[in-house]
């Protein structure tokens, strides 16, 4: 089911099993490939390092049981006042990810999970909000916060604790408020849902697994940015661990495949992986 805002369709919301996903559309980044993309990458055909990309950016909530779990907020103007570079010229963003929710009818005050599939600015900017008086309190007041043991402990984001209000407004604001829980390993939040360590994005990198009356839901942060990177998952950025990034995209890819799972990137949306006799490929759903 697609909602209409202002004539434009920003969230969608899709039955997986008893389960219910939402996703929230809140902006687009403009990056060249160049930006994303390794140096000396060998690129598909037509494709060149000076190519402009204007990257979704999408937030989930998954509804199942009596849990309603949001996954990767994004507040997409804090994002654009952090990094300017991004902005795309004359782009009209959709109204932001709270009012989205709130229109879709879920209410920030309900939350009881907000997964953090990696530490990247665009993933986790909407973990808290600006109250009149400037001071920072999470955003979902009774949720729990998860994010992976091995970002919370790299060294990027302890000296970014220390010296960027970036993060010293949301995940050291969460850490504070004793609201965030570091996972180490595949964990069981609420049935039918695990979060499952994805490294090689980050070192602490991490997706969701939903499972509902035999369907299959995966939510991937930023295991592939573009669809060309699930056609040949070697095409990754600068900043990954190429041999983690590459072994976790290898296991997503063949299980994602086999179960026929729906699929929500953060910046490609819903989809699904499809594989040939020689390689695998994004379709959108």
């Amino acid at each position: 089911m697609l909602a209409d805002c202002d004539g434009l369709s920003y969230f969608r919301r899709i039955e997986v099993g008893e389960a219910v996903l939402t996703t929230f559309l809140v902006g687009k980044l403009r990056m060249k490939t160049s930006e994303i993309v390794r140096p000396g990458t060998e690129l598909p055909p037509g494709v060149s390092l000076d190519d402009v990309n204007d990257l979704p950016v999408y937030s989930a909530h998954i509804a199942i049981g009596k849990a309603s779990i949001v996954i990767d907020p994004c507040d997409y103007e804090a994002l654009l006042q952090v990094d300017a570079s991004v902005k795309v010229p004359g782009y009209t963003p959709p109204p932001p990810l709270l009012d989205q929710m709130a229109q879709a009818g879920i209410g920030r005050a309900k939350i009881t999970h907000v997964i953090l599939t990696h530490f990247h600015s665009d993933h986790i900017i909407g973990s808290t909000l600006k109250e009149a008086n400037g001071k920072y309190v999470p955003a979902f007041p009774s949720a729990r916060y998860y994010l992976g043991a091995a970002d919370w402990n790299s060294a990027d984001v302890q000296a970014a604790l220390k010296e960027n209000p970036e993060y010293a407004n949301t995940l050291g604001v969460l850490n504070s408020s004793k609201m965030l829980s570091l996972l180490e390993r595949p964990v069981e939040i609420v049935p039918g849902l695990i979060v499952v360590p994805m490294p090689g994005e980050s070192p602490g990198h991490q997706i969701v697994r939903v499972t509902s009356k035999g369907r299959v839901l995966y939510c991937i942060g930023d295991l592939f940015h573009e669809p060309m990177d699930v056609a040949d998952p070697r095409i990754m950025s600068e900043w990954n661990d190429p041999v983690a990034n590459l072994r976790s995209r290898d296991l997503f890819l063949v299980e994602a495949s086999v179960n026929h799972a729906l699929v929500v990137a953060g910046h490609m949306g819903v989809g699904r992986i499809l594989r040939s006799p020689t390689s695998y490929g994004w379709k959108e759903a």
